[in-house]
């Protein structure tokens, strides 16, 4: 309890501590009908100034206008602590955030954490040309058709599919393992197609991005990716309601 109270107090050294691993924070853009969140690399940071690079939309970065209110987060371990600030302003590659005058730590993380799934997930490695646009095709094909619909027919990338397991699912993205013999493949960059079943019912398809791993004792790695969302809100609210819908399941199963 001593160490977590020492790093609300001194949010300060751990924002030093993610800017000299070349460690990210999440930044929000908080919306009516839900938010957009982006996992931002640290630049810099001074007693008024919090730089970090801009947030983008399919590869081009966003101007954000000086004034907009975001929400930011420091991740460190299972550890994560909120606080609030404003947009100074959009320079090209960066963005000026107003430094945080204090942090709190979140009690809760909304994720929705698995048992094995027996189906798994099927992962593969999506093109560099390929845009967000391709992806949202494809689970709105899925969406519209119901069970009849194959994403096959519509997916975007003919790669052979890499199997993984589902630890972790939220709104923002999931957590998976691979396994050691595949732990290698998680090391490349760019984004990820995702197929497969949830427990209890409901088919995930959606594009992703590898935002953080690290290797487990028995070598399999576990990777955490980040849905890349479409610049409307209806994928949005087809993810939320699928997570939910997954998390009622489990919960009714268990009881």
């Amino acid at each position: 309890m001593q160490a977590r109270r020492s790093r609300t107090e001194h949010w300060r050294d751990s924002l030093g501590e993610v800017k000299a691993r070349g460690g990210t924070i999440e930044c929000t853009l908080d919306g009516e009908e839900g938010g957009l969140t982006w996992r931002l690399r640290v630049w810099g940071l001074s007693e008024e100034c919090l730089v970090v690079e801009a947030p983008t939309a399919f590869g081009h970065p966003l101007i954000l206008d000086p004034g907009v209110r975001m929400r930011g987060t420091i991740a460190i371990g299972q550890n994560r602590w909120d606080f609030s600030t404003e947009v100074l302003s959009s320079r090209g590659d960066t963005l000026h955030l107003k430094a945080p005058s204090r942090v709190r730590r979140r009690r809760r993380v909304a994720r929705t954490d698995l048992g094995p799934c027996p189906s798994g997930l099927k992962l593969r490695p999506l093109p560099s040309g390929v845009t967000g646009a391709a992806a949202e095709r494809a689970w709105v094909a899925l969406a519209s058709g119901g069970e009849t619909a194959d994403p096959a027919l519509v997916r975007p990338v003919a790669a052979p599919p890499i199997s993984v397991q589902l630890a972790n699912i939220g709104v923002g993205g999931v957590g998976v393992i691979f396994e050691a013999s595949d732990a290698a493949l998680a090391m490349r960059r760019g984004g990820w197609w995702i197929e497969g079943d949830l427990p209890g019912g409901g088919t995930l398809v959606a594009s992703a991005e590898l935002v953080h791993r690290h290797l487990q004792s028995d070598r399999r790695l576990y990777a955490g990716l980040s849905f890349r969302i479409g610049a409307g809100q209806r994928q949005r609210r087809h993810l939320s309601k699928l997570v939910e819908e997954a998390a009622k399941r489990l919960q009714y199963s268990a009881a």
